[in-house]
């Protein structure tokens, strides 16, 4: 299975964090635990929160961040989700053009 590439700032991935601390900790712990090691890789303490980096995630990970995204009010997440949209329809044209 081949890893997906999500550009993201510091900020929606406290948002992304933020929906995932809803759900059942058994279900969240591998997750939260990747993006917060991601983080603590990519950007540098008292990076601003609006610092990109690139993460990695599994298919099954982006489901479930897709999932408590479609939870949270619209107009929190409706920016990040449309982003998430865009760039998982660019890597298909891409994947599908190598």
């Amino acid at each position: 299975m081949n890893p997906i590439h999500i550009t993201i700032s510091l900020a929606q991935g406290n948002l992304i964090l933020e929906g995932l601390a809803e759900r059942p900790f058994k279900q969240v712990f591998a997750l939260i635990g990747s993006l917060n090691q991601q983080v603590n890789l990519l950007l540098p303490p008292g990076s601003p929160a609006k610092a990109n980096a690139e993460f990695t995630f599994s298919a099954a990970e982006l489901r479930l961040i897709i999932e408590v995204l479609g939870e949270m009010p619209y107009n929190r997440v409706h920016q990040l989700v449309q982003q998430l949209h865009s760039q998982l329809k660019l890597s298909e044209v891409r994947r599908h053009a190598g």
